[in-house]
């Protein structure tokens, strides 16, 4: 009913294209048939537009299905079909898991295209620092633009974050000297990016690494800016069983970008994760 509800209204607002309505009372018996039929009216609709649907986060529905909330089979067997066999509907889910990691969806998204997003260009990320919107009048000295991509690695939500508290830092001060950010107001603003960031960091704690994975990025992250833990540091005092589980972490880890490998060992991708785990 909710997916529905936000075609009709994207569409009319996107498309000036009016879809017709699904009742909440149609969907009370059979579903997934009635939603299907009114697929077909849809497609009826369309007028020779394609229909993207753009599912964010999606590794949610597979929590609620290892819950016992939905069904696998009735939901992702909806979402195979629907991408097999409707040429006008295009499927995006995003996520920071991948399709191994979720076992539920392997079997039934067989011949989906998986395309990894990673860092913005050095370039990219100084246009988003120095000019993310036109006449933008805050001006960088260069030193302090490089130092927002060091902490940031052109993350862009990490950048947008450590921005917006460097502005909030700026407006605090003199007008006289608003218009030019400093090194040192960088630096002044990454406590405040910290702290206001907490759901982006808290959410890597709780639903992208496992207990050990968490071990990890405490251990690595308390050595400091830019240290390289070897692997024999981390296997130094590991048991045949926890060698395994550390393998299985590191695996994970490099996965989601939070580390990656050197040639003599793991470092932490981003300095402002890192400065959060530490």
């Amino acid at each position: 009913y909710q997916i529905a509800r936000s075609m009709v209204r994207s569409a009319e607002q996107q498309r000036a294209l009016t879809l017709p309505i699904l009742s909440r009372e149609t969907l009370s018996h059979d579903p997934f048939v009635h939603f299907d039929e009114w697929l077909d009216e849809v497609e009826r609709t369309l007028d020779g537009h394609t229909v993207l649907l753009m599912f964010d986060e999606f590794e949610t529905l597979d929590k609620a299905i290892s819950q016992g909330r939905f069904d696998a089979e009735a939901i992702l067997g909806w979402l195979r079909h629907l991408i097999q066999h409707r040429l006008r509907f295009k499927i995006l889910l995003a996520g920071s898991h991948t399709l191994e990691e979720l076992q539920h969806w392997a079997s039934y998204l067989i011949n989906v295209q998986v395309l990894p997003i990673s860092y913005l260009h050095p370039d990219e990320t100084r246009q988003l620092i120095e000019q993310p919107v036109k006449d933008f009048i805050l001006r960088y000295k260069p030193e302090a633009s490089q130092r927002v991509l060091e902490l940031t690695r052109g993350h862009p939500f990490l950048v947008q974050l450590l921005c917006a508290e460097i502005i909030a830092h700026k407006n605090e001060q003199e007008p006289a000297e608003r218009r030019l950010a400093y090194l040192a107001d960088v630096e002044a603003a990454v406590p405040e990016a910290l702290r206001h960031g907490s759901l982006f960091f808290a959410d890597i704690e709780n639903n992208q690494v496992d207990i050990t994975g968490l071990e990890l990025l405490r251990h690595i992250a308390a050595q400091g800016s830019g240290a390289i833990i070897t692997y024999d540091m981390l296997t130094s005092h590991c048991t045949h069983d926890a060698l395994d589980a550390l393998h299985h972490s590191l695996t994970l880890l490099r996965r989601r970008d939070l580390i990656e490998t050197v040639e003599a060992g793991y470092r932490f991708q981003v300095e402002l994760i890192r400065q959060w785990f530490a």
